[in-house]
């Protein structure tokens, strides 16, 4: 009977909420209230060592004469050296008669005598293999011979107390992770909030003197330094919106870049655009080469294939993925260039931000130059 009774305890107890929540406090007012009614024993307590581990704080006592919990007082290792020693090296501690067991001596006249302990089991309670405290059932008044299935209870029970001890530790460390994530979070946000400023004060110093130039050619080359500003700042501008710290949207991204890069230099043209974008995310390590590569292909697409005798330019921006690579394409309706030829200072400048992202890049020549890169 003792048995079935015992095993519909522990079914209890390992279904309970405040287990699985890490509510210690809870947990072990359920478990000292069951297991007393269980063993009928006298009295129950669970004590942990301090963070130092010279001495064991009661968690939770609980009387039955009482009806009562307890806690906050401890046992000093200064003061108890033998009983700490030997609740070390063992698994089980059986004190049928308490007061004659040498182990016990030292607890005596502190703690035996005047709770009116007589018997009593000590468990220690683990974890990862290092001892984390004690839990203790006694009987008072009366000795009691402790039986071997009431033994194994009580080593059953260690083990939820164990766990929910595991449980409250491993809560509070997702609580500490979280909140460290939120403020690098914060922290990130602010700094990517103060980059875009700042790069939006650079565009503004570049508007300003281009303003002061007097011919066309230097006007043209404020416009090409300001639109890859303007790439980096696109960038800053799609990590504030964005619910992701550090990375970007590749397709907002270069919509809002064209967009930018039409309004420099198309003019009076009118041009059509054609796109294949998929919402792809990136790393802002890959973003920021993609964004001057963009630029420079795209640049180079209004200057050179988007002549005047070119009464129908034609942009085609594609941006997609497979088999777990970005595919990022240019291509234009101009004269295109000699295949042979390596292009200029903008191509140098795409070949060296390619090799800062460990892409490939190839240039196809049919009715216009198609460019694409793979990383």
């Amino acid at each position: 009977m003792d048995l079935v009774k015992f095993i519909e305890t522990i079914e209890k107890l390992s279904k309970s909420k405040s287990l699985r929540s890490g509510d210690v406090d809870s947990f072990l007012k359920e478990l000292l209230l069951s297991t007393t009614s269980a063993l009928n024993c006298s009295r129950a307590n669970v004590w942990k060592f301090n963070e130092n581990r010279d001495a064991l704080e009661c968690l939770s006592s609980y009387s039955i004469d009482t009806d009562s919990f307890e806690s906050g007082y401890s046992l000093k290792k200064k003061e108890y050296p033998n009983y700490f020693k030997f609740l070390m090296k063992n698994e089980l501690i059986v004190s049928n008669k308490a007061l004659d067991e040498k182990i016990n001596i030292e607890l005596i006249d502190t703690y035996l005598l005047p709770n009116k302990i007589r018997s009593m089991i000590d468990v220690p309670l683990r974890s990862e293999g290092a001892m984390i405290g004690v839990i203790c059932f006694e009987q008072v008044i009366n000795e009691r011979e402790w039986k071997p299935e009431e033994q194994k209870f009580t080593q059953s029970i260690a083990q939820l107390v164990s766990l929910a001890l595991e449980t409250k530790k491993k809560r509070q460390y997702r609580e500490e992770l979280e909140s460290i994530v939120k403020q690098k979070d914060l922290l990130l946000s602010e700094v990517n909030h103060r980059v875009k400023n700042n790069i939006s004060i650079i565009l503004s110093l570049i508007n300003l003197q281009k303003h002061k130039v007097k011919d066309e050619f230097h006007e043209l080359l404020f416009d090409e330094i300001r639109n890859k500003v303007f790439s980096i700042s696109a960038v800053q501008e799609q990590l504030h919106l964005s619910e992701h710290l550090d990375k970007i949207n590749t397709e907002q991204y270069l919509r809002e870049l064209v967009s930018n890069l039409n309004n420099s230099f198309a003019r009076d043209k009118a041009l059509t655009i054609s796109w294949n974008l998929k919402p792809l995310l990136i790393d802002i390590t890959q973003a920021i080469p993609l964004g001057l590569i963009a630029n420079e292909l795209i640049t180079n697409s209004f200057k050179y294939a988007f002549v005047p005798d070119n009464l129908t330019p034609f942009l085609h921006i594609s941006c997609t993925e497979e088999n777990g690579e970005i595919i990022f394409k240019v291509k234009d309706n101009g004269s295109g260039i000699n295949s042979s030829s390596k292009g200029g200072m903008g191509m140098e400048i795409v070949e060296s931000l390619c090799t800062q992202i460990d892409a490939k890049l190839y240039r196809k020549f049919d009715n216009g130059l198609e460019t694409t890169i793979v990383f």
